[in-house]
């Protein structure tokens, strides 16, 4: 019965019971509700779509435009009217499109005048778009629809969306480094190692005593001094960072709630701390990919970053555990509803290497935190413990 129940179709039957009574009583008042009713349906059903057939809409964004997940995104949408009576409540609909997923972001347009004075307004709505997720985003849709003055109906248009791809950098998860920062031999690096050895740069001259190694001698110095003289050799070295990240897979892609992307969101964190600090950083991506140092296009690598089927996980470890030297540090960043399983074939590439590691257990947020989640992330805490590695598990900010 209620699906029967619609507005037009009551503003309808009301319309024919004043009919009818108009007729019966021939009374004008009750004509003259008729006609306002009447009048009233009719603009209800025609004013929707005079409002669209005279609006169009274009968004003046180019190329590639990037933003945090949860902040304001300016569009730069445009709405221009070319009739000279302004419609009223405009909802301009996009549609964008990520690793095989779909989100529809709604802005309200309370008033859209003749052109020139359309772009004021639009701009000021554009600048309340905010997408919840992190991602790289494409423009499929562009949609107007509007429904005033009474919601009878719903008129829409469609436009031909523009080329536009849109960045959705994740919201760095504020992280404090729980273990001092290493340094590992580096030729390049502007630190010094806290041993002797060879190297390219030459350190101090002291004079030989009894039970120095006759190799250290520097034999030019000792013939100008008249004794034998040591020369001291420092290693230089850098701070380095190695971190390996869990790509969320189906259904906690794209899903701003799911563990998944919170460890996305934590390793962004983790990059951000290190180079807050100077920390040579070296993200791996994929097995197949060569990891990317330039701590700056970190959050950018992230927002791209999908899981690259079964076993990447392990293969990047494997890859990790090859390039890493004694000094380094590691951080594995994985999601608090990871299975075990995955979890110590992972671990089982790291061990033996001469790097510290530390594994970074990252929780969903409360609204999506299952009843056993803080049972299944103390699991996989507990079971990097008996590893041997290190750990740390993080709520969401």
């Amino acid at each position: 019965m209620e699906r029967w129940l619609s507005r037009s179709r009551v503003l309808l039957a009301l319309c024919g019971v004043l009919l009818v009574a108009a007729l019966n009583r021939r009374d004008p008042m009750v004509y003259g509700m008729f006609l306002f009713l009447a009048v009233a349906t009719v603009l209800g059903f025609v004013v929707p779509w005079m409002s669209l057939r005279s609006t169009t809409v274009r968004l003046q964004a180019s190329g590639g435009i990037e933003v945090v997940e949860g902040t304001d995104c300016d569009l730069n949408i445009v709405v221009e009217r070319h009739a000279q009576w302004p419609a009223f409540l405009v909802d301009v609909e996009t549609e964008w499109e990520w690793a095989g997923q779909r989100i529809m972001l709604r802005q309200t347009l309370p008033i859209v005048r003749s052109r020139g004075r359309s772009s004021a307004s639009a701009a000021a709505l554009a600048g309340r778009v905010r997408f919840p997720c992190r991602g790289h985003y494409r423009l499929v849709g562009l949609r107007l629809s509007s429904g005033f003055p009474l919601e009878l109906v719903r008129a829409h248009q469609t436009v031909r969306p523009p080329d536009i791809a849109l960045h959705v950098l994740p919201r760095a998860q504020p992280v404090h480094w729980p273990l001092p920062w290493g340094v590992a031999p580096d030729p390049l690096g502007d630190l010094t190692l806290r041993q002797m050895g060879q190297s390219f740069e030459p350190g101090v001259l002291r004079s030989y005593q009894h039970g120095d190694s006759v190799g250290r001698v520097n034999w030019r110095a000792s013939a100008r001094a008249g004794e034998l003289v040591i020369q001291h050799f420092q290693q230089t070295g850098a701070i380095r960072l190695r971190v390996v990240v869990n790509a969320p897979t189906l259904p906690a892609l794209g899903q701003a709630d799911s563990a998944g992307e919170q460890a996305i969101r934590l390793a962004a964190g983790v990059c951000d701390a290190a180079m807050v600090h100077g920390v040579q950083l070296f993200l791996y991506q994929g097995p197949q990919e060569a990891p990317l140092q330039d701590a700056t296009l970190a959050r950018r690598a992230l927002a791209q970053t999908q899981s690259q089927g079964a076993g990447a996980l392990r293969n990047a470890c494997a890859r990790a555990a090859r390039d890493a030297v004694a000094g380094e540090q590691m951080a594995l960043v994985v999601p608090g509803d990871l299975a075990p399983e995955t979890l110590v074939t992972a671990l089982s590439e790291l061990k033996g290497v001469g790097c510290t590691v530390v594994v970074c257990i990252a929780l969903a947020r409360t609204a999506a935190l299952p009843k056993n989640a803080g049972a299944v992330a103390a699991h996989l805490r507990q079971v990097a413990a008996d590893a041997g590695f290190a750990t740390f598990m993080e709520m969401p900010a």
